[in-house]
This record gives structure tokens, C-alpha cells and sequence, in this order.
């Protein structure tokens, strides 16, 4: 018989020299965030329309408040921070500064926590809300300590990806509250019984859908009735004080429209889908340079949002196939999974947001993988975890980041003296990154080509075109129509024909017959189509 030696299994230590080592990660980058003016406001993502909308002690207390366009509405954890300062949502501009009042609302138990933290004073407040991430951070790493630290070398590697995999990154780097919703479904089904039935209360006191976790800690083994009576008790206690809390959140915002969802849900894979067909477009079409694929790798914010879609899909799979009924987490990431194929559009468009809904499926697959070191172990490692790289390295640049200039409004081929301008008709200049796209404010818009030269140019323009809704799209120079397209509400490539550019100013309309919508990104006012990424080329030959 042939020996076969025995890797003896990582010490106890290596797990806790991992969680040290991810700690101070984190920590460095709140302490280089840090300011004696704003302290770690920075997190809280506060965009210049909520502040103005804010009640009057928010917009008293100094925070960071980024100039960048693209950030003028900012993000969700502002709206938390908010409710801190008035935990018991009193205050009457909270009707106005919160976007949805009765549903942000609902998830108040990280506000209160930064209440009594904080004190009370609003710039301690703010503040603790911003790092409360952080602090449930901690409880997170010692649950999962617990969980993956008898599992070998394999579950070393789990635990070494998940601390800061992509939805704990995104959490924290935005004052969420997935993370904390998430740390108090995990310590109920680790508790279980009773006991967990409280911690799932505090869950959906922070987040409503954490109520999913009952798959967790219920009774599913005979005697029945006993099961049933457990459950029931069990049930009550996860769910009355939630109940009770929104009850008194539908009193304070009485006569608004309520919202459970956010809009977040749709058919199942809708979302996803839809998200496919714009990454298409993208990748085709987009700033990536495959050619240097491996700095792309954890640089791209596109490419990472095909590595998001690679690397949940793989987890899925994996747990969809590995069935362990009476494993909690299990259960919990396997109801995760159908509820994920039912996350719309909305949330995918900014992909990031998604491997926030992603977490139970990324413990349960990282946990049900360290339980099965096969030979295909690292396959499905690098692909269900090939999304870390980049959250790593877009958390560590949030200290360094800093509102960048506008770039270039149009791309013309070296040595092209033909110039291309913006005319009547188009909302200011917006842009994200090396992306800069305007839209147009009525029923038509101009471009204005100019040609310096005494003889006339032959060029082709190439844009992407977007709309709200679908609608009609023509361009025309002069009387010649150059361009009829029906526009949907995906991306378009379009380019325009051969167009002769005389000396002189040749001015081309672009034109729509539909009505015009609301902005959906931080353009004020009301818009109809939008253009992207224009570039001047020399016809091909």
C-alpha cells in the first residue's frame, strides 16, 4: 500500500493572524479617510440634493459632501445617518429628506445604535454611524472564525476571501446596513432556539428582509407538534417587535405611499439578464484593455461586473448542488438564492450593489466548499471568489479617491482638425470616470462640426445613445436625414454615415416626437435622450 503523508491542518492561530490582518486593513483606510473637519463622514456617501433636502441639524453638522456630478444625490447610508440624529423619526422634514420615508424607516436599529454611541451629539452620531460597519465587522470575523477555523487549509482559504469579499467591502464602504442585517442573521442561526429568534429580531429591525433567516433557526424534525409550537414561538419573537416598529413608522409617515421592496424586485433573472445585455455592449465597446487582462482584472470596474456575474453564478450552482437541508446556512443561503434571482434591474445597474444581496450565498457556497476540499476545490474557489480582488482594492483606494476633472467630451482621430461641440438643446456635462455623456433637454439638440480647412473632410461619428423610454431618435444635417432609429431603454451603438464636413460650421439636429421623462442619474430637470462617448473617425475603407 502506498503512503500517502498527512498535511497536518493550519493552527488555530493562522485564522486569528487573518482576521488581524484583514482588521488592519480596514482600519487603515477609515484612519487615512479620517479628518479633525469631517472625521469619517466620508462613508456615509452624502450627495449635495439630500443635504439641501435635510433636516436642519443634518445640515448644520459638518461632513464630507463630494463636488463630483455624478455623486450630487449620494447614497443610502446618508439617509441612515439622517434618521440617527432622530431615531424616533419625529422631525417633519424627514418627510422630505428621505426618499422613501416608510421604508427607510423600517430598518432603524443601526440608527439608534449610532444614537447612543454618538451620545446624542450630531457630529458624534454621524460619525458612529459611519463606522458601525466596522464594529459589526468584528462580530462577523468571530462567527466565521468559529465556523471555518476546524475546516482545514480549505477552510482557512474560505475564511481568508470572505472577510472582505466584494458585499462586506461595499457595506462598509457605504454605510450600509447589509452587513450589520447580515452579522445578526448569521450570530441567530448560530445561536438558534429562542435565543436566535432574538438576535433575527434585531436583524429585521435592521433590515426587513432579514426575516428570510426564519429558514435558519425553524424546526423541520418530527415530533410535529412540538416542531410547530417552536416554531410559532419563535416565529412571534423574530417578528412582533419588527411588526410593532413599522406600525409606528406607517403612523409617523401616515398619508405616504408605502414601499416594502425599494423596487428592488422582479421576474426571476430578469435583472440579470437585462444587466447581460448592457454588459454586452460594454465589453465590445467599453474602456477595457484585454490585452492587459490581469491589471484589468482588479482595476475594471466593467470587467468586474462580468467577474460579479461569473463569480454569484458559481456560488449558486454550487449550493443549488450540494443540498444539506439540516445545515442552517444552507437553508438560509439556498432561500437567498431564489430571492437573488429575483433582484431587478435596478439593483444591477450599479452591479456592486448586488454582492450585498449576495452575502448568504457567498458564506454558504465559501462554507459548504471548505467542507468538500476535492480536486476541483480550487476551480470552484477562483471562480465562485475571482470578484475579491477588485472590492479589496476599491475599498484601499476610498481614502485616496478625490472628485476627478471632467474629461474630454469627444475622441477625434490624431491629426483630425475637424472639432466637435455640444450646441442648443443639452443638459449640462455629466461624467463617471473616463465616461462623460449629456442629455437632451426637448424635442431636439444640436451638434455643432466645425472645419478649420479650406477643404471638406469625410468623417463617421460614433456614439452610444440611451433613452428612458422607448422612442424615435433621427438625426439630420441640413435636409439630408442622416439617421432614423427606434431606441430602447438598453444601450445603443449608433454611428451616423459618411458625413462631408464643409469649411466652416455644419450643425447636425437631432430629434425626438416622444415627450421627455425624469432624469435617472444626477441631471436635474426633465430629459429625453442622452448621448455618450462620441468619437470622430475617418470613414473605413
Amino acid at each position: 500500500m502506498r503512503f500517502v503523508p498527512q498535511i497536518p491542518p493550519p493552527p488555530r492561530w493562522a485564522f486569528t493572524l487573518v482576521a488581524l490582518a484583514v482588521f488592519a486593513f480596514l482600519l487603515s483606510v477609515y484612519v487615512r479617510v479620517w479628518t479633525p473637519e469631517h472625521g469619517v463622514t466620508k462613508f456615509l456617501r452624502v450627495g449635495r440634493e439630500f443635504n439641501e433636502r435635510g433636516i436642519e441639524v443634518f445640515r448644520a453638522t459638518p461632513k464630507y459632501i463630494d463636488p463630483f456630478p455624478a455623486h450630487r444625490w449620494g447614497f443610502d447610508g446618508q439617509l441612515y445617518a439622517q434618521m440617527a440624529l432622530d431615531p424616533l423619526l419625529r422631525d417633519p422634514q424627514l418627510h422630505v429628506a428621505l426618499d422613501d420615508p416608510p421604508y427607510r424607516g423600517q430598518r432603524i436599529l443601526p440608527s439608534w445604535l449610532a444614537w447612543l454611541i454618538g451620545l446624542g451629539q450630531p457630529f458624534w452620531v454621524i460619525n458612529a454611524y459611519a463606522v458601525i460597519n466596522l464594529i459589526f465587522w468584528v462580530g462577523f470575523a468571530w462567527l466565521t472564525w468559529r465556523l471555518f477555523s476546524p475546516l482545514g487549509w480549505a477552510g482557512l482559504a474560505g475564511y481568508a476571501v470572505l472577510l472582505p469579499t466584494c458585499g462586506v467591502i461595499e457595506s462598509m464602504h457605504a454605510a450600509l446596513t447589509d452587513l450589520p442585517s447580515f452579522t445578526l442573521i448569521l450570530a441567530a442561526l448560530m445561536t438558534g432556539g429562542t435565543a436566535g429568534a432574538g438576535w433575527l429580531a434585531l436583524a429585521a429591525l435592521t433590515r426587513t428582509t432579514s426575516l428570510i433567516g426564519f429558514i435558519g433557526i425553524a424546526e423541520f424534525t418530527p415530533p410535529w407538534r412540538e416542531a410547530i409550537r417552536k416554531n410559532l414561538i419563535r416565529g412571534l419573537i423574530a417578528a412582533v417587535p419588527v411588526a410593532l416598529w413599522i406600525a409606528y413608522v406607517l403612523w409617523v409617515f401616515r398619508g405616504r405611499q408605502v414601499g416594502f421592496d425599494g423596487g428592488n424586485l422582479a421576474l426571476p433573472f430578469r435583472g440579470m439578464m437585462e444587466k447581460l445585455g448592457e454588459l454586452s455592449v460594454t465589453l465590445t465597446h467599453g474602456p477595457i484593455r484585454w490585452h492587459r487582462w490581469w491589471h484589468e482584472f482588479y482595476k475594471s470596474y466593467e470587467l468586474h461586473a462580468l467577474l460579479t456575474i461569473i463569480a454569484v453564478v458559481t456560488q449558486s450552482v454550487y449550493v443549488v448542488l450540494h443540498r444539506e437541508w439540516r445545515n442552517p446556512i444552507w437553508r438560509w443561503a439556498a432561500v437567498a438564492t431564489l430571492y437573488f434571482s429575483c433582484i431587478s434591474f435596478l439593483s444591477w445597474e450599479s452591479h456592486f450593489t448586488i454582492t450585498r444581496h449576495a452575502l448568504p450565498i457567498t458564506l454558504g457556497f465559501n462554507l459548504l466548499l471548505a467542507l468538500r476540499p476535492t480536486r476541483a476545490w480550487l476551480i470552484w474557489f477562483l471562480l465562485g471568489n475571482c470578484f475579491v480582488p477588485f472590492g479589496v482594492r476599491y475599498f484601499d483606494r476610498v481614502a485616496e479617491y478625490h472628485a476627478p476633472p471632467p474629461p474630454a467630451e469627444f475622441t477625434a482621430a490624431p491629426g483630425q482638425p475637424v472639432t466637435l461641440a455640444y450646441g442648443e438643446g443639452w443638459a449640462p456635462q455629466q461624467w463617471d470616470g473616463d465616461s462623460t455623456w449629456r442629455w437632451a433637454r426637448g424635442d431636439a439638440a444640436t451638434l455643432v462640426l466645425r472645419n478649420p480647412t479650406a477643404l471638406p473632410r469625410a468623417l463617421e461619428l460614433r456614439f452610444l445613445a440611451d433613452t428612458v423610454r422607448p422612442r424615435t431618435l433621427t438625426v439630420a444635417s441640413g435636409e439630408r436625414m442622416l439617421l432614423e432609429v427606434e431606441l430602447t431603454t438598453a444601450r445603443q451603438v449608433l454611428h451616423l454615415p459618411v458625413i462631408e464636413v464643409a469649411p466652416g460650421e455644419t450643425r447636425l439636429v437631432f430629434r425626438t416626437t416622444q415627450p421627455p421623462d425624469d432624469s435617472v442619474d444626477t441631471t436635474s430637470g426633465r430629459v429625453t435622450f442622452k448621448l455618450e462617448r462620441l468619437r470622430l473617425v475617418p470613414p473605413a475603407r
